[in-house]
């Protein structure tokens, strides 16, 4: 209908050469532009992917040899919620919402040092075998909402984000960078982060690049653009070189936003989840979290719910002493709105900043044959300090068709020489800011706009590639704007330069982003920020934010190895608020005078209830299933009228005794810790959490479960035991109550004196 004002009648009804004019028209106007993409992109994807095109251009097809799906570390750890057919309710240390960059390494490390972990993904668990096939089906199958997420304002731009274990890292480029020391210093002064300043990372920074196996592609992987780009960074005398990344091992399929069919990518699907899982943590994936729960003001765990194959919804409640959202730039404000959390200061859901990238494509005389080759393994490092990075961006080929601008007969002529294109691209460190709020059908409304300061530096960008391609030699260059869509030697460059600044508008740039950041930004500030130095929220105790939403502005670098470094800086934090949950005395400042409320020369006594209690049972070694007796000796203090342990709630008792483990130590060692009483709706679980040291100082944890349908019913008799030293399952077994013993535990029973 739009082509009627134009040439008087419907597109339809117009002949070819009308109807093309019509399109370039609207495919220029600021109203029409992304309308004309829309419609002509899926039909554009269509041809790129026939067979006959593809064999003429030498294309590979998608492997089609069947990949085993092999046995995975901690698969018995893995559960899909789908197929549990029952609601369930767990209860652990620490619960964590999301297993991409921020998640993972949270997990992984709390679970190493002997916490009880579950971590929750709503999206899929992949393995290898399910990285093959077309884009499109993967984009559906790896991507929320098949990635058809884009900002909303003075121009759209897609923002893709992964929906899977490992969330976008599974999908990203596996590009990997240290944050800046000046963005840092900006953290440091801005924001009141003085505990983040430059250098106060490393050893953070350290353990992700040893985790992540991070080096600098080698060159038998890098293609001809790497090449390309050398040769005219070199003429210019611009710094250049090969980026880091997470793939050690990598064979240079070309699929790395498809998730890496070989695992040679570290994505944390590969890297840090199966850490944690070897450590013992829990993994539920299609588990959507829909509540935080909350008690005293504290954050106590969440609720998530998922729909099983017959249709039913499926409800998880876990139940954890700290929580860490790590749900994504995108869905963490949305959760904490939508639990109306934290959002006291008013800046949930604002300040986003997601690095806006564009492209320019070459045709050069020569094959480059761009998909072969690491399409993101090259850098120009010469204007970063400036604000722009430039990166190689070569996409699957039928992308990089869609990707081309054009229509029509020039649209078909580039196609056919698709093997003669290079694509570069590039990131401008934005200063435009958005937000995201809960859009149609859940989905989060991003609004972004692009202010001018930007729009420059992206036609600045455009202008320093363009230069760089005609150095190496190319006969044309197409940058990524509907103005200047044809550049034919440097005199058309300078134009760019000279008219470009005033004349292009956000409209009319082709652009992307992949790095959201800072719509939960971390500063000291509570009225100002929502999450504190320490990555807990400002004003939800036990509520920790660890993800890209945390990250205080645009970092000029892909961000996935500072979430992750920071990830690993919160762990600290995290383990001091579950210390901090066990003891029920309020810590007083240093150098503040005591509340007389809590002084002890005004507490009265309390009377507590006592009892001893003894298992014993037999356990088995993890290394070569040798079988010991085990025996836990331990005395109970408790309120004496129960009270609390018939709430819902549950109680937490303290637990002081001594355990034997001749298969493991020497000698009986005192042990020490808390027995957590929580009745589930006729179900009780009674769960003993106690650590101890060896001889030599080592620390062992031993964590047992008992259940019953009744309360104090005969489950109740068997404990399920694990036992751990330094993080590590050791052995696991069965010890037992033994009802003989009934008369003589209740002769332990026992009023004792303590401090209230």
């Amino acid at each position: 209908a739009a082509s009627v004002p134009l040439r008087g009648a419907r597109l339809s009804s117009l002949a070819l050469a009308d109807r093309t004019a019509a399109l370039e028209v609207l495919a220029t106007e600021p109203a029409s532009s992304w309308l004309v993409r829309a419609v002509c992109a899926p039909l554009q994807l269509v041809r790129a992917q026939d067979p006959s095109l593809e064999g003429a251009l030498g294309i590979p097809s998608p492997r089609s040899l069947p990949i085993a799906r092999e046995r995975r570390a901690g698969d018995a750890n893995r559960v899909d919620l789908r197929a549990l057919g029952h609601d369930e309710e767990l209860e652990v240390d620490v619960v964590v919402v999301g297993t991409g960059a921020g998640g993972a390494p949270v997990a992984a490390r709390l679970a190493q040092r002997g916490h009880a972990v579950v971590m929750l993904e709503e999206g899929g668990d992949f393995s290898r075998a399910d990285f093959v096939g077309r884009p499109l089906e993967l984009q559906k199958k790896l991507y929320r909402d098949a990635g058809l997420t884009f900002t909303i304002g003075n121009t759209l731009i897609p923002l893709p984000v992964g929906r899977t274990v490992g969330g976008t890292t599974t999908v990203n480029s596996g590009t990997c960078y240290r944050t800046p020391a000046d963005v840092m210093r900006r953290w440091s002064v801005d924001h009141g982060l003085s505990a983040l300043g430059p250098g106060s990372l490393d050893a953070c920074f350290e353990r992700v690049e040893s985790a992540l196996e991070i080096a600098p592609s080698p060159d038998e992987v890098l293609g001809e653009i790497a090449r390309i780009i050398a040769r005219g960074a070199e003429a210019l005398g611009y710094e250049h070189g090969p980026l880091a990344r997470n793939a050690p091992g990598c064979d240079a399929q070309a699929v790395c936003c498809f998730g890496c069919p070989t695992d040679a990518k570290r994505s944390t699907n590969v890297s840090y989840v199966p850490m944690a899982l070897a450590a013992g943590a829990l993994l539920h994936h299609h588990a959507k979290v829909v509540r935080i729960l909350r008690e005293r003001g504290r954050a106590v765990g969440v609720e998530a719910v998922s729909v099983g194959g017959d249709g039913r919804p499926v409800r998880l409640v876990v139940r954890a002493r700290a929580v860490v959202l790590a749900a994504g730039t995108l869905y963490t404000p949305l959760v904490l709105k939508d639990n109306a959390l934290a959002n006291g200061s008013g800046q949930v859901g604002k300040n986003l900043s997601i690095h806006p990238a564009g492209y320019a494509f070459a045709r050069m005389p020569e094959a480059v044959r761009g998909w072969a080759g690491v399409p993101q393994g090259y850098a120009i490092e010469e204007l970063a300090s400036m604000g722009i990075r430039f990166e190689g961006a070569f996409p699957p080929p039928a992308l990089a068709a869609a990707a081309l601008g054009s229509i029509g007969a020039r649209w078909t002529s580039q196609v056919e020489e698709l093997d003669k294109l290079a694509v570069f691209g590039f990131m401008v460190r934005d200063v435009s800011r958005g937000s995201v709020s809960r859009g149609p059908g859940g989905r989060p409304r991003v609004r972004y706009d692009l202010v001018p300061e930007d729009v420059r530096q992206v036609v600045r960008a455009e202008a320093v590639l363009a230069r760089v391609f005609f150095a190496a030699g190319a006969l044309e260059v197409m940058p990524g704007m509907s103005l200047y869509s044809s550049l034919r030697d440097l005199r058309d460059v300078e134009r760019l330069e000279a008219e470009g600044p005033s004349r292009i508008k956000a409209h009319h740039l082709a652009l992307t982003a992949y790095h959201p950041l800072g719509t939960c930004r971390m500063g000291a500030d509570p009225s100002r920020y929502v999450v504190g130095p320490e990555h807990e929220t400002h004003e939800v105790p036990g509520l920790f934010v660890c993800d890209g939403s945390a990250v205080p502005g645009p970092l000029g670098v892909n961000p996935q190895v500072t979430i992750m470094a920071m990830s690993e800086h919160a762990v600290d934090f995290v383990e001091r608020r579950l210390e901090g949950h066990a003891s029920t005395r309020v810590s007083v400042p240093a150098g503040a005078s005591e509340p007389s409320s809590m002084a002890s020369s005004t507490r009265p006594p309390r009377t507590e209830l006592a009892f001893d209690e003894t298992m014993a049972g037999t356990c088995r070694r993890i290394a070569d299933g040798g079988a010991f007796e085990a025996s836990l000796t331990v005395s109970v203090r408790a309120d004496p009228s129960f009270r609390k342990a018939w709430e819902a709630r549950g109680s937490v008792l303290t637990l002081e005794g001594t355990i034997r483990l001749p298969g493991l130590l020497a000698s009986e060692r005192p042990a020490e810790g808390t027995l957590t009483m929580r009745p589930l709706e006729g179900r009780a679980t009674l769960i003993y959490d106690v650590t101890f040291h060896d001889e030599r100082g080592a620390r062992w944890s031993l964590r047992g479960e008992k259940h019953a349908r009744f309360f104090l019913g005969l489950g109740m008799t068997r404990l399920h035991t694990e036992i751990r030293k330094e993080g590590e399952l050791v052995a696991s077994g069965l010890l037992r109550f033994d009802l003989r013993d009934v008369p003589s535990w209740l002769g332990t029973f026992r009023a004792i004196q303590s401090a209230a």
